[in-house]
């Protein structure tokens, strides 16, 4: 069994941990597919899916529905493996088609001020990079430093092949990882996870023929910073 860097060490979950409120989301939309002979079960035409939005008790495919992968995909298989300028990486052990569902990005949902705290005391310790935000809203991060699960070993590449989108689950904004083409089995799984840096930029390693070279941008304290969250991580380095 392979030992990793003792950084790397978490606490594994299933679900999200909070540490705020949990926020729920004002309106409900609710599915109108109705399965017939020929289409047994919501597809991309579905209003719920389209706005990313899991499908409520009104919809009657019951666990055959295309828009509830959070509730009835089961995660695809993976592995982790040891990386020369990362560390760790995270390989998938079957194949996966495009817009499949990955897995849920999970940890601990903490408030803007909580975040800020813990990424000074990350860098006091000086544990580099071995952290895991992914910013979800103005005030909710997941934190996926202490508790996650297998997601948080997913590395960042400028031409990534899955992607982080936000979708919505009974009032409950969670994050998922989809793929964003045919996936080979042995493939690393990677995304573009936006940084946000707290210092200088990093040099990015990813090796893609579309590498930019350097990893971040200057941080932006106003509000438009949440507003291209929909389908990308912001992943904060100091």
């Amino acid at each position: 069994m392979k030992r990793w860097n003792t950084l790397d060490r978490y606490e594994p979950i299933k679900r999200n941990v909070y540490h705020i409120k949990r926020r729920t989301e004002d309106y409900v939309i609710f599915c109108s597919c109705k399965p017939s002979g020929s289409s047994v079960a919501c597809g991309k035409d579905c209003h719920c899916g389209m706005l990313f939005s899991c499908c409520s008790s009104s919809c009657e495919c019951d666990n055959t529905c295309l828009n509830k992968p959070f509730q009835y995909r089961p995660l695809k298989q993976t592995k982790l493996i040891t990386k020369e300028k990362y560390g760790t990486g995270l390989v998938t052990e079957e194949e996966i088609k495009k817009g499949d569902f990955v897995i849920e990005y999970v940890g601990e949902v903490i408030d803007d001020k909580t975040c800020e705290k813990r990424l000074w005391q990350m860098k006091r310790l000086d544990r580099g990079d071995k952290f895991y935000l992914c910013e979800v809203s103005s005030n909710m991060v997941i934190d996926a430093t202490y508790k996650g699960n297998m997601s948080r070993f997913i590395n960042h590449s400028c031409e990534p092949d899955t992607e982080m989108q936000k979708w919505i689950i009974d009032g409950e904004t969670r994050v998922g990882i989809f793929a964003l083409r045919d996936i080979k089995k042995g493939e690393e799984l990677t995304y573009d996870s936006n940084f946000v840096q707290f210092g200088k930029n990093q040099d990015c390693h990813c090796g893609s023929s579309n590498c930019r070279k350097t990893l971040g941008k200057a941080r932006n304290s106003g509000s438009s910073q949440n507003q291209h969250i929909k389908k990308k991580q912001k992943k904060v380095v100091i």
